[in-house]
């Protein structure tokens, strides 16, 4: 034996920017050297070739965990860079990995990138994930205990936890600098990370301490080597996106057409976007997920600040006025998208949530009205569609006072097509909340001034109308229309219900056969459509489930209605939709009853009724008649 009674297994690491073959043999001798002494192996008398052959028997022998860190100089970092390591010594590096093969020596090569080029199909690859939440709050409990604090309200810490996104560098540079500021209290640890999140400087970080301990040395690895000054004026503009970069975005920032082109991308096509952020991606500053989408560092916005205010001077905001703008115009575009029927942008609105709550936020704060309303559109259908009322009523009623006069409830100068919109945002939410006397209040508003702007044209023959003040009129008359629904919620006499066209079709007494084969289509399609929603549409999959219960008892097959009914208060419930739920419940509860299940039609009526209470005067037509039927079940 070589080893000198060395049963293993043994770990080590190596790896510097330069660090060829013999030079990586050498870690073989200082672990083991002692040990081939007293074989009478002398290691340091033999030439690199007997060593590559020692060094092989040894790991032969004993069990060996290696580690190669950053092997990304070996090829040249960033790509396209000149190696410090020829030809000859890579092929040879290689060829020393390739014989390991046959030892009982196991080498993990870290890398940012996959290495294809040089190693090819040899080694089998890891992607690395995330760090765990779990694992996260273990790293910050240690990181507190090295402090003398101890962590006891874990909820507090999850915005920071959020921001480091399972990045274990990034979480013990930041969470580091919170525990030596002594930060307790949620609103403390938020401000914290709102800093972090702008690019503010919140933590020391020193970059001469290398890259295992500086979070700005790691950051800066490659990064002046590989892009020019040009590129990394471009670059320099991820200092305003928050964890997510969509390349169209930053192609739209240098639209030639557009007011706001940013000088620095004019004309920037989307393959050369790709291009740039690929590059980026490559040493480790974003995230690839392919399609133009990229994911980035938490900390990035924080190293671009210095480059980017020296790019972009404060004084001329003409870079964050293209940011708000091209992110104002994401935000229509995926509105529209998901109204026309395309439910799959639901998954990009997501990844986009805190991309357009910054753009809100800055157009906000330089009054740029119009992007405010671009993104609070976008963010409507994410909110909406994912249950999340409570946080979208809360930037809404954080932008009232931006467009409408205390005072009257009309709209403030220059913000009149923006309090349009503002106003149906508030319309909805106090109909959600069954709020119908407000509903009507903002409503009514609303058809005055519709009814205001349309006056020209409705003065004029309809032959001569143009296209936009058609459109003003269709305006009026939508506004009228969910006038009329608000009124009729309120009993009013002056709106009158139209029958629903089911009610017409069964009244016909249509052949069993052909309202069997409508109802099967019904189905086929509903259940489709189950197939085609997110799984966080919860509004949609809450309707479906619904329209399904109501076929299913229209069928006669109560057991598998029930089931979608009660798929469908899940849904409405997870989306906070209470009143549906216990209306749904309520519809439950008649068919059970009808089908002389007294037992589980009082539990369901039951549960209806506690869904109702809660919003008093709203539905006490609801309460009436759940009570009545709570009566009629016990009777």
């Amino acid at each position: 034996s070589l080893t000198g009674g060395i049963d293993g297994p043994v770990l080590f690491t190596t790896f510097e920017r330069y660090l060829p073959l013999p030079r990586v043999l050498d870690r073989i001798g200082q672990v083991f050297g002692a040990a081939l002494e007293g074989t009478g192996v002398h290691w340091l008398a033999l030439d690199d070739s007997a060593r590559r052959q020692v060094a092989l028997q040894v790991l032969t022998q004993v069990p060996v965990l290696w580690i190669w860190d950053n092997v990304e100089p070996v090829a040249g970092f960033p790509a396209e860079t000149e190696s410090a390591w020829t030809a000859k010594e890579q092929e040879e590096l290689l060829g020393f990995l390739r014989d390991l093969r046959g030892t009982k020596a196991k080498v993990l090569l870290t890398s940012r990138r996959d290495e294809r080029p040089w190693l090819g199909e040899l080694p089998m690859r890891i992607t690395v994930p995330p760090m765990p939440m779990t694992e996260s709050l273990q790293l910050v409990r240690a990181l507190a205990d090295r402090n003398g604090r101890r962590i006891t309200e874990v909820k507090d810490w999850r915005p920071l936890l959020t921001f480091a996104r399972g990045n274990p560098m990034t979480l013990t540079v930041v969470a580091g600098e919170a525990l030596r500021q002594g930060l307790k209290t949620k609103g403390e640890i938020e401000a914290f990370v709102a800093r972090l999140r702008s690019g503010e400087a919140a933590f020391s970080d020193e970059v001469s301490e290398g890259r295992s301990r500086s979070l700005g040395a790691s950051l800066a690895y490659g990064f002046e080597a590989a892009f020019s000054e040009e590129e990394r004026k471009r670059l320099a503009l991820l200092h305003l996106f928050q964890g997510f970069v969509d390349v169209d975005v930053l192609c739209w920032m240098g639209d030639p057409k557009m007011t706001w082109c940013l000088p620095e991308v004019r004309g920037l096509t989307r393959d050369e976007s790709i291009a740039l952020l690929d590059r980026a991606a490559e040493v480790g500053l974003l995230t690839a997920y392919g399609g133009g989408y990229y994911g980035i560092h938490p900390a990035l916005p924080w190293f671009f600040k210095e480059l980017f205010e020296r790019c972009y001077p404060a004084e001329g905001l003409a870079a964050v006025r293209a940011f708000v703008e091209a992110m104002g115009e994401l935000g229509d575009y995926y509105m529209e998208q998901y109204e026309h029927g395309k439910r799959d942008v639901l998954g990009a609105l997501r990844a986009e949530e805190a991309n357009l709550l910054q753009a809100r936020r800055l157009a906000r704060t330089h009054g740029w009205w119009d992007p405010v309303a671009s993104a609070m559109q976008g963010l409507r259908q994410l909110y909406a569609q994912t249950g999340r009322r409570a946080e979208w009523k809360r930037l809404v009623e954080e932008i009232v006072p931006d467009f409408v006069d205390p005072m009257n409830n009309r709209p403030l100068p220059g913000r009149e097509d923006c309090w349009s919109l503002i106003t149906q945002y508030r319309v909805s939410l106090a109909r959600e909340e069954r709020q119908w006397a407000e509903a009507e209040r903002l409503q009514t508003a609303c058809v005055a001034w519709d009814h205001q702007r349309a006056a020209p044209a409705l003065a004029r023959p309809i032959e001569e109308l143009k296209s936009g003040e058609r459109n003003t009129i269709r305006t009026l008359a939508a506004a009228l229309h969910t006038l009329g629904q608000i009124r009729r919620e309120l009993g009013q006499v002056n709106c009158v219900l139209a029958y629903e066209r089911f009610k017409e079709a069964r009244a016909a007494k249509r052949p069993e056969e052909e309202l069997l084969r409508y109802l099967n289509e019904a189905v086929g399609y509903y259940h489709e459509a189950l197939e085609l929603f997110p799984a966080d549409a919860v509004n949609d999959l809450a309707v479906t489930h619904n329209a399904l219960g109501v076929i299913y008892r229209s069928a006669g097959d109560l057991d598998r209605a029930v089931q979608h009914y009660r798929e469908a208060v899940r849904r409405l419930e997870q989306g906070g939709d209470i009143f549906h739920a216990a209306q749904t419940r309520f519809n439950v509860a008649v068919a059970l009853l009808n089908a002389g299940r007294r037992e589980n039609a009082l539990e369901y009526a039951e549960a209806a009724l506690r869904g109702f209470e809660p919003y008093g005067e709203g539905a006490m037509k609801e309460i009436a008649e759940t009570r009545r039927l709570i009566a009629a079940i016990r009777g």
